[in-house]
């Protein structure tokens, strides 16, 4: 049972589905790491962390007799060939779902104090989007294949949720962590019933069901993962269940078809880029070239409910990196452009940065803090996309010679742009000068 976070010890503040809803999913890895962790031949195989940009965990189902009842005008969902983080490609089909003929409609508001948000990955950025959705006595479900991405979720909506709420004179909602992506999908569940054997028999497909009514993707800037989570998400949602990529270079109009893969329900499909909430509220909103116009006066109405701050990209436009991250963009390639040429030292043009735009970070800061093969890795897409005309491959070829290849990527190894000795006193700078200290995402 869940309670309001005002009335239950920390402890309790957040419940875990996958305690009470039965043995969760077997997960299996499908890429590891270069020297992967050292474990008994008995040990069942250890969740990952959707936030790690280089793992793509899958998980898998065990064979069942049961099958659901065929419904008339449905159709099976294909998972056979999909290659999904989730499930292994050799699984049988899950349930009949829905065509995609049905269009979308608005939930009814008066669903929306019982049918959670979904948020699809536990890390930074899903943590905190999860925060500001559940601070108006929303339900929110956070779902993540890795217990560990889950129990820092935990700590972090412990720790935050109700001081957040108090600055808003808001009320905490009920907060749902579980790696069964069945009960991520459901509602019902956060009770302590079992899950449902199969998505159909448990989601109503209708508005007014009991599922998310919005499901936020917050997951690794890799375009196969987003695609095949997403592809598997849709076919486990109501039909008036909102999805949203949380991606800061990739644009949905790229994920309705990639590969073998291509999305039932594309007119459900939009962008909603977060930056670092709470800290910052603004959500860069933008089309997918086939969303239902009815969503974005909906959604966005829902988003400042909660203290965010839509900004819509007008329809029918179409840009990759969106607004800020273009801005940034450019910001950083010059910034590398100056230090290949050997112009200034990353403290200097930081200095100049800061005093200028009294800014708290400087460019060569945020860079070291998000990982310096991050963005070489976003600016490496970014100069594919346009072709070379954006001028910065020596400055990128620079980046990989002396820093990447050398192991040294930045605040996650100690050594960057900045030496470990020099970021903290860059911090403690921070303190003095009375700036609050927030966790940097994987946005590059």
């Amino acid at each position: 049972m869940l309670f309001s976070l005002q009335l239950v010890p920390t402890s309790a503040i957040i419940h875990s589905a996958t305690r009470v809803a039965g043995p969760p999913l077997t997960l299996a890895l499908t890429r590891a790491l270069s020297k992967p962790p050292h474990r008994l031949a008995s040990q069942a195989p250890k969740p990952i962390h959707t936030s790690t940009p280089h793992l793509q965990p899958r998980l898998t189902v065990a064979p069942t007799s049961h099958h659901p009842p065929k419904i008339p005008s449905y159709r099976r969902f294909q998972t056979t060939n999909t290659i999904s983080p989730f499930f292994s490609s050799n699984q049988p089909p899950l349930g009949d779902l829905p065509s995609s003929t049905a269009s979308w409609r608005p939930p009814p508001p008066s669903s929306l104090d019982e049918r959670p948000v979904l948020i699809i990955g536990a890390g930074s950025i899903g943590r905190r989007a999860a925060l500001i959705w559940a601070s108006n006595s929303r339900p929110v479900t956070i779902y993540d294949v890795s217990d560990d991405a889950l129990q820092s979720a935990t700590e972090y909506l412990a720790d935050n949720l109700g001081d957040y709420c108090a600055a808003r004179n808001t009320h905490p909602g009920h907060v749902c962590t579980t790696s069964n992506i069945r009960v991520a999908t459901t509602t019902g569940r956060h009770e302590g019933a079992p899950p449902p054997p199969c998505p159909a028999e448990e989601t109503e497909i209708e508005s007014g069901s009991k599922g998310p009514w919005l499901a936020i993707e917050c997951l690794p800037e890799n375009l196969n993962l987003k695609v095949d989570v997403l592809s598997l998400m849709e076919g486990h949602l109501p039909l008036d269940c909102i999805l949203c990529s949380n991606s800061s270079s990739l644009m949905t109009s790229e994920m309705i078809r990639h590969g073998d893969t291509e999305l039932q329900y594309p007119e459900r499909l939009l962008n909603t880029h977060y930056f670092i909430p709470p800290r910052n509220r603004m959500v860069e909103v933008m089309s997918s070239s086939k969303t239902n116009p009815k969503i974005f006066p909906f959604l966005t109405e829902q988003m400042r409910r909660v203290g965010l701050k839509p900004m819509v990209v007008p329809p029918g436009v179409q840009s990759p990196g969106f607004i800020f991250n273009r801005i940034w963009a450019a910001c950083k390639r010059e910034t590398l452009e100056v230090l290949s040429e050997g112009v200034a030292r990353p403290e200097d043009v930081d200095v100049l940065f800061r005093d200028f735009f009294h800014a708290e970070k400087g460019p060569c800061e945020r860079m070291d803090e998000v990982g310096l093969d991050v963005v070489y890795k976003v600016e490496k897409h970014e100069l594919e996309r346009k072709k070379g005309q954006l001028g910065s491959e020596e400055a990128l070829k620079w980046l990989k010679r002396n820093y990447l290849d050398k192991g040294m990527k930045g605040k996650k190894t100690g050594r960057g742009l900045y030496t470990r000795e020099e970021r903290e006193e860059l911090k403690e700078k921070h303190r003095l000068e009375k700036w609050k200290e927030v966790e940097e995402t994987q946005g590059a």
